[in-house]
């Protein structure tokens, strides 16, 4: 399915990976881990089923430079396979680190949007001539704006990138035709502490495209506030530790924001 777009908050339910497995973890930390049990596949479906908007899918091994593939490349095509019948959009990332790596995942795959982070940073002439590349390409990539202390990181999220702040890169991908950012406080992740709200105003504010706000969303009381700080685009949020726990449900979420319960 191609990159959703409208006026509202859109909602993306998170399926981390490791060895096969769906797991979270705490601020970034490999060795911080929770696994649950519930099959890659079968929360991709609940999910969907329960309507979300789009999924989002990190292959942690991957990122953890496991190779491109990682252990997670059959997991991956069930949920891609999952979401397609459903008709939900997904956006896998982790370990696509060169511009050959992207092309080869959007090329293998129909629907889905590569989530970038290390290489927008690393090579900025890769990265651009994967934005300009014709067939539409750009508008299926996401840049991971993944911040530690306002900074962005890359090798996941345990190098700063040396670009300057948030700010700063949220501007220049902005100039460069950068449709997408997904913004993380990575001292936010997977601790169920609340977004940092600032961080996503801030980007907002030089970013006029859409937004996906990622790090801490706790449940239904982060909705109206998240909307407000990503208000003037296009945005989302990304919901991990919440659901896979418990603490609250797609559907839930999306009762909240569809009665009108974010002002």
């Amino acid at each position: 399915m191609s990159a959703v777009r409208a006026e509202r908050l859109f909602l993306w339910p998170a399926i981390d990976l490791i060895g096969g497995r769906v797991v979270r973890l705490l601020r970034g930390k490999r060795e911080a881990v929770t696994f649950y049990d519930e099959p890659p596949a079968e929360a991709a479906r609940r999910f969907a089923a329960e309507g979300a908007d789009g999924i989002h899918v990190v292959d942690l091994d991957a990122a953890f430079g496991g190779g491109e593939d990682g252990n997670n490349r059959k997991e991956i095509e069930e949920i891609l396979s999952v979401s397609d019948a459903a008709g939900v959009a997904v956006q896998v990332g982790g370990g696509l680190r060169t511009r050959e790596a992207v092309e080869d995942f959007l090329e293998g795959v129909s629907t889905a949007r590569a989530v970038v982070g290390s290489l927008p940073f690393l090579d900025r002439a890769a990265f651009t001539h994967l934005l300009r590349k014709e067939g539409g390409m750009s508008s299926r990539i996401v840049v991971a704006l993944d911040c530690k202390d306002g900074r962005p990181t890359v090798h996941g999220w345990t190098e700063d990138a040396g670009a300057g702040d948030a700010v700063s890169a949220a501007r220049s991908f902005a100039a460069l035709g950068v449709e997408t950012l997904l913004v993380t406080d990575v001292a936010c992740d997977g601790a169920m502490t609340g977004p940092n709200l600032g961080l996503l105003s801030a980007v907002r504010g030089v970013f006029p495209g859409e937004i996906l706000a990622s790090g801490g969303m706790r449940g239904e009381q982060d909705l109206a506030a998240v909307n407000r700080a990503l208000d003037g685009g296009p945005r989302g949020a990304i919901f991990g530790r919440a659901l896979h726990g418990g603490a609250t449900t797609v559907a839930r979420l999306k009762a909240a924001r569809d009665l009108g319960r974010l002002s």
